[in-house]
C-alpha cells in the first residue's frame, strides 16, 4: 500500500511538471498568434511548476540512490 501512495505522489508531481511545460508552450504560441497579449504570468507559473516538479523528482531519485549507496562522490572532490 505504501508503494502505491508513493507512485501516486510521483505521478501527480510529474503531471504538474508537464502541465507547467504545457503552460509555457501555450503562452509562446499565444504570443506568436497575437503579439498584444501579456504572457508573463503564464510563463512564470509554468516555470515554477516545471522547475518545482523536476527538482522534486530529482531530489527523490537522489535521496533514494544515496540511501542505497549508489551515489559516487563528485569528481572534483576525488584526488
Amino acid at each position: 500500500m505504501g508503494r502505491l501512495i508513493v507512485w501516486v505522489i510521483l505521478v501527480g508531481i510529474f503531471l504538474l511538471s508537464g502541465y507547467g511545460l504545457n503552460l509555457i508552450r501555450i503562452a509562446i504560441i499565444d504570443k506568436i498568434a497575437n503579439p498584444e497579449i501579456v504572457i508573463w504570468w503564464k510563463v512564470l507559473i509554468g516555470g515554477v511548476l516545471m522547475v518545482g516538479g523536476l527538482s522534486f523528482l530529482g531530489g527523490f531519485i537522489f535521496y533514494r540512490d544515496r540511501k542505497r549507496n549508489k551515489v559516487r562522490p563528485p569528481a572534483w572532490k576525488t584526488k
